[in-house]
């Protein structure tokens, strides 16, 4: 009995040793993690700088200084020594706009079947299909017939 007395008193004696040897070694804090302050910096920068190209290529906008409205001239009016009073013009009407013409390119024609497709601006389009606004009215081997209210534009292939 002796001799498990002597181990477990050896093993109890290690036990305390090693739970010393925690408690005495400094325990580390898990420190701040510097990565992530430069990636703030970073993203600070940018934004600053970002700033700074948007100041440097704004576009400036003309300033429209309009003249000051002067009043038409009532009979109480009088020129004071040899002055003209000044005529005043009604602004220009409005002009008409009018509607840009729209250009068509025919890319190509082809067939399928009973089908036929024309390429036109780049786009695929069948009989009654809209392209721009502009009905196909039909679809020939060499022609397409657009529809532009009421004015027939006619596409041909370059053969």
């Amino acid at each position: 009995m002796s001799i498990i007395n002597e181990a477990l008193k050896k093993t109890e004696a290690s036990i305390q040793k090693n739970s010393a040897k925690e408690t005495l070694l400094p325990v580390k804090k898990p420190g701040s993690r510097p990565y992530i302050f430069y990636i703030l910096i970073l993203a600070a920068g940018l934004v600053l700088i970002n700033l700074i190209f948007a100041v440097m290529h704004r576009e400036t906008q003309p300033i429209q200084v309009s003249e000051p409205a002067t009043a038409s001239p009532t009979p109480d009016m009088k020129p004071q020594d040899n002055q003209a009073l000044p005529a005043v013009t009604p602004p220009p009407p409005p002009k008409e706009q009018e509607k840009p013409e729209k250009k068509f390119i025919l890319n190509g024609i082809f067939f399928s079947d009973n089908d036929g497709y024309a390429l036109v601006n780049n786009r695929i389009a069948r009989e009654n299909d809209l392209i721009d606004g502009v009905k196909v009215e039909r679809i020939t081997a060499d022609t397409v017939e657009l529809n532009n209210e009421g004015n027939i534009i006619t596409l041909t292939t370059n053969r």
